[in-house]
Parts: structure tokens; sequence; C-alpha cells
């Protein structure tokens, strides 16, 4: 993953990318394939984005540093539709895989 958006942000969005870091990293996520930290410039929210999973992590502007506080965004590639999952303390990385893979099985159908 791309490190280098780390000095493009500001203190605070700089600290809620390395949470979102933190959180995947508890979830079991593997951040060393390709992927992004950012900041959205429509919504202010900061993001996680990694190409090895169907979802992205984000924060919204104002929050305070906890699992709750973090959301997953699904968005499917033939229409832009989006869906979000919010974290809970005893969310599992199988529970986001399980939930964007049926979103994407549905948008097949």
């Amino acid at each position: 993953m791309d490190f280098e958006s780390l000095n493009k942000m500001c203190g605070w969005e700089r600290q809620k990318a390395l949470y979102l870091v933190q959180i995947a990293e508890s979830l079991g996520m593997d951040i060393d394939g390709y992927g992004q930290l950012g900041v959205n410039n429509t919504s202010g929210y900061t993001y996680l984005w990694l190409e090895d999973y169907q979802f992205t992590l984000y924060m919204p502007i104002h929050c305070d540093l906890k699992k709750t506080d973090v959301s997953a965004i699904w968005t499917n590639s033939e229409d832009g539709t989006e869906e979000e999952f919010d974290l809970k303390p005893n969310t599992h990385l199988d529970d986001l895989e399980k939930w964007a893979n049926d979103l994407y099985n549905q948008s097949e159908d």
C-alpha cells in the first residue's frame, strides 16, 4: 500500500488514516498489497481502499477513534449504487467478506 498520501493529510485526517490501518490489521486484512489511504474530496471522509477486498473502510469527518466509527462501503461496479456496513466491536473480517460477496452475487443476478 502507498503511504505517501499521509504526507498530504492534515493532522486529524492522518490520525484517522492510521487508525483505519490499525483496524484493518486487527481484522486480519492484508495491507501489503496495492491500496490507497486518502480523503474523499466530496465527503471529506478518510478511507482505506485495498485492491484485494470488495469493500473500502472509511471514517466520517467528525468521529472518535473507535471501531464503531468505522464503516465499510461496497460499490456496485455496474450502476454505482453503494451499500454500507457499520463495524461493531465484534465485527470480523469474515463478516465483511461475506457481506461484500453476498452483495456482489446479488448484483450479478
